[in-house]
């Protein structure tokens, strides 16, 4: 019988500790691929979430280059890096 190495085990249980902030990170990517340009508050409404939480995980989403962040007024509008499938919407 051939045994996997150690190495192996060791990355799974990473994974396993890792994946509720990788789940974080899918949907706020996920939400402004579909929808566009929204403000932390928005994803924070929808989401039910705090603002401090949202804006956690966008930073992270920005500084791993997946979006960006732009000024509009007093606060931020993020969006998605790659190009929406869908036509924006405007309100």
């Amino acid at each position: 019988m051939h045994e996997f190495p150690e190495f192996i085990e060791e990355e799974e249980e990473e994974e396993e500790k890792d994946w509720p902030r990788m789940v974080r990170l899918d949907v706020i990517e996920y939400i402004l691929r579909r929808y566009g340009i929204l403000r932390a508050p928005d994803l924070a409404h929808v989401l039910d979430w705090k603002v401090r939480e949202v804006n956690r995980v966008l930073h992270q989403l920005e500084s791993s280059g997946r979006v960006k962040r732009t000024k509009l007024g007093r606060s931020y509008a993020w969006s998605s890096v790659e190009e929406p499938h869908l036509t924006s919407m405007y309100y």
